[in-house]
Order: C-alpha cells, then structure tokens, then sequence
C-alpha cells in the first residue's frame, strides 16, 4: 500500500470509528455500513503498516472479533434493533478500534477504556483457569452458566481447593480422581 492509501483508509477508519461512537444519532444504515467497515479496514492498516505480525495472538483474536462483530451488527434490522445489546456490542467495536487505531497513527481522540488492563486481566484469568485442574474447570464453568460470574468463579476455586488442603488435607491440586 501507498504512503497515500494508508492515510486515506486511516481517515476512512475514523470516519467509522466516529459514527460508532455517535451511533445512537446517526441513521441506522450510516452504522451498519460503520461497523461493516471498521474491522477489515483497521485490519488492512495493521498489514499495511507492518505491524500485524508483531502482535500479540490475542491481539488478533481481538482485531478478527471486531470483524466478525462488526459484520453481525451490520445485519441487524432497525426494525429488530435492541439498543442496549447493540449498543454494548457497538462500544467493543469502536474500543478496540481506537485502541489498535492508535498503533497505526490515528489522531481522532480515543476514549480511555483502559483496555491495555484489561488485556493484562485477562492474560491473568485465562492463567488462573486453566491451572485449574479439568474438574475444577468444569465446575467454574458449569456455576458461570449458572449465573455466577466466570471470574468470581475461578477465584472460589482456587480458594476452596486451598480450604480443602489446610482443613481436610485433601490435595484438590492434583488432577486425579480419588485425592484424600
């Protein structure tokens, strides 16, 4: 890509990013045609500003989420619309569009988010789940269905396997079947 492609994609890019951001006052169609938009474009500035293949895997996920996100809401009819959940779904697109955004020089003004924290909370989650051992995974998930928060539940159960060891000796870290 041009030095003049990658500038004229990145105003495309703000252009959308704005009209998410004020997607509540635009027309619907302005919107789907936004969130259609701002994840193969933000993708085609990662590419084409060299930048793609030194991110992070995570960092993919989340720039192919927006495309797939941004591709469902666009589909959605007005007459169907749920502004709360569209909404909520709307504000993940334009966050991470601001934030990836801003690696490829974009000057619209990103809202603060904090989502670096939030990568790092859940780099941290994902650890703490998945030492869980299989059981115990099940069970946090099964109780996040339930209603409970995954986090919450993740955390409970590294606490409770550490009651079970101090109180009953039970070593609940091993990942076998009859511990005691």
């Amino acid at each position: 890509m041009t030095d003049d492609e990658l500038l004229d994609g990145l105003t495309a890019l703000g252009l959308a990013v704005e009209a998410l951001k004020q997607w509540e006052s635009r027309p619907w169609d302005v919107v789907q045609k936004s969130a259609e938009a701002v994840g193969p474009l933000l993708r085609e500035q990662l590419i084409g500003r060299g930048l793609w293949d030194g991110l992070e895997p995570h960092d993919h996920a989340a720039v192919y989420w927006l495309m797939a996100e941004g591709h469902s809401v666009s589909g959605v009819k007005e007459k169907w619309l749920d502004g709360h959940r569209e909404g909520r779904r709307i504000q993940s697109l334009h966050e991470a569009a601001d934030h990836y955004g801003a690696l490829c020089g974009a000057v619209w003004r990103p809202r603060s988010y904090g989502r670096e924290g939030q990568i790092r909370s859940a780099v941290d989650f994902v650890n703490r789940f998945t030492a869980l051992p299989d059981g115990w995974r099940e069970e946090a998930m099964r109780r996040a269905m339930a209603g409970q928060d995954i986090a919450s539940a993740v955390a409970d159960a590294a606490r409770l396997r550490n009651v079970l060891k101090s109180v009953y000796g039970i070593d609940a870290w091993k990942n076998d079947g009859d511990q005691s």
